[in-house]
């Protein structure tokens, strides 16, 4: 069964490197069209009915967001993929709450894109093929939370489902009765740093909670934390710390429990986590193996009046691309304005380093990490615990901001690298062409024409003219010494149409004429 693709973009270039940076048709994929707006895709999709469209987040008349929500009215299955720039992708992340699937960085990663893809085409057949009857009482009967149904519950909470999927799959997991009203209860393990003991005790905990509380939701969070969700007027406000107390006696372990506010519909279910996930933030004020309720993290919160804000966008933009300076002048504006709230209270510098540490740590769930699992939860509250003053939080704070950068550096070193390596075998295999360009290599290579540029010339240390032109210099050097041909014989011959120009980069590059070369016998 081949899958439908539709590709977006009002670039005409970005178009061609989607189509022809990926084998679509031998990995079971067809291009049903390209459109180069909003309008124009529409009308495709009601013609083709993709079942996956890419699009660029930004395009005049109508962005990729509201193309997305156009889809949504007309093909609710439709796959949804965004694609957005490095500054656009907390922006981008938004796009979840109106069903986009996933979304893919500039410049594109083919490699990633087909991964993404190949997930895709996978969900798509199965879909297709299966009796929903059938597949529905297949897993109503999976009493262990098998890996489709822990993967579709993590992308339910984080808000990546569409609301008509997330409905029909509360109502086949027995959990509708959460739009109503509900609550999240989020459990962090404390003491297990390995993924191993993490697996185990998360599995450990999962089977106690379902056994002897009964969520309606519950299952384990790639984090490793256990996430519950109870019907708010079933669960008295006692729930959090009676699963606290149950751990230790059970299991014998300690933990940290953050407890939501009651929240409403699928937007709640959202809610619920995200609140969850900030009253467990709160543990560095309350201490380890707390049970902390949303209510007490605002507590903590409302003692400052004024927000402290920075440039969210622009710091993580500087922390996923490893620009230290930046990253030092966002922390140290971020503290400026904690010392100039007034509070100086010791809860108050733990919350706010634990939040912006959170921020930044958020950076790293593309690629399946968290910022306790890189930094290592333990170690983290314990340093954060210990803070005092001001000078503290600052000291911690780079301390841990230089962790996070260090593992996007390793993960940006290793995609430039094959990206550079692409580009100078294409340079070596067309160095005597003389339509030769940094646009020619970047469409090769896939790449945008300004980002090969600043990388090439950080990894190389020069820029993509300056090396072309001295590999060509140096290949002309040789032809000057083994040959007889003439100048303009050899400046065509490596990749120059004028040889006067070829005469000019010779001399600057050797620091004589050609014809003093030839004649001095070098």
């Amino acid at each position: 069964m081949k899958v439908k693709v539709l590709i977006v973009d009002d670039e005409k270039l970005e178009r061609v490197l989607i189509r022809n940076g990926y084998a679509w048709e031998e990995n079971g994929f067809t291009i049903v069209g390209e459109a180069g707006s909003g309008a124009e895709a529409l009308e495709v999709i009601e013609r083709k009915h993709p079942d996956i469209v890419f699009t660029d987040i930004h395009m005049p008349h109508m962005d990729g967001l509201e193309l997305a929500e156009n889809i949504r009215k007309l093909d609710a299955m439709c796959r949804i993929v965004i694609i957005t720039g490095y500054r656009e992708f907390d922006y981008a992340r938004k796009a979840v709450r109106i069903g986009v699937e996933d979304f893919l960085l500039k410049p594109l990663d083919m490699e990633e894109m087909g991964e993404t893809v190949r997930k895709l085409r996978e969900q798509i057949i199965q879909e297709k093929q299966s009796i929903q009857e059938e597949e529905e009482r297949r897993e109503s009967v999976f009493a262990d939370y098998d890996i489709v149904r822990e993967s579709l519950c993590q992308r339910l909470v984080e808000g990546r489902v569409p609301n008509e999927e997330a409905i029909r799959r509360l109502e086949l997991y027995g959990a509708q009765d959460l739009l109503r009203g509900c609550i999240c209860i989020n459990i962090e393990l404390c003491g297990e740093d390995s993924q191993e003991r993490q697996s185990e005790y998360s599995k450990k905990l999962l089977a106690l909670i379902q056994r002897q509380f009964h969520p309606l939701l519950c299952f384990v969070h790639y984090t490793f934390h256990v996430l519950a969700y109870f019907l708010a007027d079933a669960a008295d406000g006692e729930l959090g710390e009676k699963i606290h107390r149950k751990l230790g006696e059970s299991l014998a372990v300690e933990a940290n429990i953050g407890v939501s506010e009651e929240q409403k519909g699928i937007e709640g279910i959202v809610s619920a986590y995200r609140q969850s996930e900030k009253a467990l933030g709160a543990v560095v004020v309350f201490g380890k193996g707390s049970c902390i309720l949303y209510r007490d993290y605002l507590a903590i919160e409302n003692e400052n009046e004024n927000e402290v804000e920075i440039a969210w966008n622009d710091f993580l933009y500087a922390v996923q691309n490893g620009i230290r300076d930046k990253v030092e002048g966002y922390v140290e504006q971020y503290i400026e304005k904690v010392r100039g709230a007034g509070v100086m209270n010791l809860g108050y510098l733990r919350l706010m380093t634990m939040n912006i540490i959170s921020k930044a740590g958020g950076t790293l769930n593309r690629y399946g990490r968290s910022a306790m699992e890189l930094l290592g939860g333990e170690k983290l509250y314990m340093e954060i615990e210990k803070i005092t003053t001001i000078d503290e939080m600052r000291t911690i704070l780079i301390d841990n901001m230089q962790q996070i950068m260090d593992f996007h550096r390793g993960i940006n070193v290793r995609r430039n690298s094959g990206l550079i390596e692409k580009a100078l075998e294409y340079i070596d295999e067309h160095l005597t062409d003389p339509d030769l360009s940094l646009k020619t290599v970047a469409a090769c290579v896939f790449a945008n024409e300004s980002y090969l540029s600043r990388i090439f010339k950080k990894e190389m240390g020069e820029s993509m003219i300056e090396y072309v032109t001295k590999k060509r210099i140096a290949e002309s050097i040789r032809l000057l010494k083994t040959t007889d041909l003439k100048v303009y014989e050899i400046a065509e011959r490596i990749g120059f149409r004028d040889s006067h120009y070829f005469g000019i980069c010779f001399k600057k590059q050797v620091g004589v004429t050609v014809k003093e070369f030839k004649q001095s016998g070098s």
